[in-house]
């Protein structure tokens, strides 16, 4: 998947990848952070396996802490 970071991957919250690769780097792990806190994929849903695959492809790239533990919760 070629991803231009400018493109529109939500169109129903109008949210870029660039956003949601910015989540990613905040902290967020999965879908699930990254819907709550850009909105991306919870309209008509169908972006969630595109948000799925940006995360995964994301996530296969970083470096694993396991002491790292985020709370979104606060």
């Amino acid at each position: 998947m070629a991803l231009t970071k400018t493109r529109l991957v939500c169109l129903c919250n109008h949210v870029t990848a660039e956003e949601i690769l910015g989540i990613l780097r905040a902290g967020a792990l999965n879908t699930a952070d990254v819907q709550k806190f850009t909105a991306a994929g919870t309209g008509c849903t169908r972006c969630v396996r595109e948000i799925d695959a940006i995360v995964e492809a994301y996530q296969s790239t970083v470096k694993k802490d396991p002491q790292l533990r985020i709370d979104f919760e606060k």
